[in-house]
């Protein structure tokens, strides 16, 4: 069985099957925060692109806030 293996490129420019990789959820969720712009993305053509770093804060920015206090 080969198993794919999830690659960025130099500039740190994630798909939506790497950020779901990254953040630990499903592809539809990352879609979803993308077009509400709850999660920090643009958008190429028809495909949604993530920065690593940007991901990485964001989600450490969603673990700090008390639960019930998102809005």
């Amino acid at each position: 069985m080969r198993v794919k293996k999830i690659m960025e490129n130099d500039a740190g420019v994630l798909s939506t099957k790497e950020a779901t990789a990254v953040l630990k959820a499903h592809g539809e969720t990352i879609r979803r925060l993308a077009r509400r712009r709850e999660i920090p993305a643009c958008k190429v053509g028809k495909d949604w692109r993530f920065h690593r770093e940007a991901l990485r804060r964001w989600s450490e920015g969603q673990n700090s806030e008390p639960s019930g206090m998102r809005p």
